[in-house]
């Protein structure tokens, strides 16, 4: 059994965002689904083509808000990756 939430406020149109809630199973309990519609074109043919979608455990919606929030106030984390190319190898 699923419980369609309220639409995601401010986002219409192409840009609406719907939410789902629905039993995961008993590993992961309570989740929720957040679905957009894709812009339509003469190229989509398939049902799973008209969607975006993503699910996530109440653990990973929490941590998702945090780092979404992050970035809507401009200051999201960057990730740093180390460059170990051929020139670093070489200390001489």
């Amino acid at each position: 059994m699923s419980t369609e939430l309220r639409n995601v406020p401010e986002c219409e149109a192409q840009n609406e965002l719907t939410q789902t809630r629905f039993w995961g199973g008993k590993d992961r309990l309570a989740c929720i689904q957040i679905t957009q519609r894709k812009p339509r074109g003469p190229e989509v043919e398939l049902a799973d083509s008209f969607f975006n979608h993503i699910q996530l455990t109440k653990h990973q919606a929490k941590m998702l808000a945090v780092e979404l929030m992050l970035f809507a106030e401009g200051r999201e984390v960057e990730e740093f990756v180390e460059d170990f190319s051929d020139d670093d190898a070489n200390f001489g």
